[in-house]
């Protein structure tokens, strides 16, 4: 639009001037050539122009051809990287519940110890998160061949004052608050262990006026028998003794006095207590123990 205007004006002066002249002399050939060459020289500059234009939509083309080509290129790179990734996952993921299933079978610590080793080496190179590698590690471990026996009880006496207690007697928690397990007996006062384990026991007695001699009472833990833990006791005072004990499956536990003629206060001043720390199996079949 530019040049069509120039050449408007070019076109008007010229013919202004051709008009001037003709009206103060005639005519000549040199004055049309000079105005052919003119309207020659616009309009190679109209062609040469156009011809610009076209070049530069060209190029334009050309470049958001090449710039949506590149865009695509990583794009699919993007997307091969993250298939590569999910594919080597996947392999890792086949290569341990593969390991773990051999494990299990074979029964023995080796297949552990290579799966946490390349466990270890995933950690190191950052090819597993680490919330990965923690659920991996838990899975690869060997759950226990037997569940483990839950025991656990907590026992007080009804009555509030309890007077001339027997040598040697079982002093008596006949008021099971926790029984699990069904371990404790509440008539007879007696733990009787189930399986074979460590256990934890603890009592605590409180003292009350006594009628014999020594005026205090004396307790202890027995175990098939033999005496575990003694304690003293003095009027209205409270003195306590904890057990941790390895058992046999159907040795039995309980708490005993000793002096003829003491006597405590139950309800919830006196109690007996235990539980199962954790069971013991043969032939090391359970890891972690």
């Amino acid at each position: 639009m530019i040049m069509i205007t120039i050449r408007h004006c070019v076109c008007v002066f010229l013919s202004v001037l051709v008009f001037q002249h003709v009206q103060s002399a005639p005519a000549t050939d040199d004055i049309r050539e000079l105005l052919d060459e003119l309207l020659t020289r616009i309009e190679t500059l109209e062609v040469s122009d156009a011809a610009n234009k076209a070049k530069i939509v060209e190029m334009e083309a050309q470049f958001k051809l090449r710039q949506s080509e590149s865009e695509r290129e990583i794009f699919v790179l993007k997307e091969t990287i993250k298939k590569m990734e999910s594919d080597s996952k996947h392999k890792e993921e086949i290569m341990l519940r593969s390991i773990y299933k051999q494990g299990m079978e074979a029964g023995n610590d080796k297949s552990d110890d290579m799966a946490e080793s390349r466990l270890g080496d995933n950690d190191r190179t950052g090819q597993t998160t680490e919330g990965g590698i923690q659920k991996r590690r838990s899975s690869i471990r060997k759950v226990r061949e037997v569940p483990e026996m839950e025991t656990a009880f907590y026992a007080t006496h009804v009555v509030h004052n309890n007077h001339d207690l027997g040598a040697n007697q079982i002093i008596p928690f006949q008021q099971t608050v926790t029984n699990v397990g069904n371990a404790y007996n509440n008539n007879t006062s007696v733990f009787v262990a189930p399986v074979d384990g460590t256990y934890v026991f603890h009592a605590t007695v409180m003292g009350i006026d006594a009628s014999n001699v020594y005026n205090h009472m004396k307790a202890h833990f027995d175990v098939d028998g033999t005496k575990y833990s003694v304690f003293y006791v003095t009027a209205y005072d409270q003195s306590s003794q904890m057990l941790v004990i390895n058992l046999k499956a159907g040795q039995s536990v309980s708490v005993k006095n000793d002096y003829l003629g003491t006597g405590f206060i139950g309800t919830h001043n006196s109690s007996f207590s235990g539980f199962l720390l954790y069971q013991h199996y043969p032939n090391n079949n359970i890891v972690g123990k």
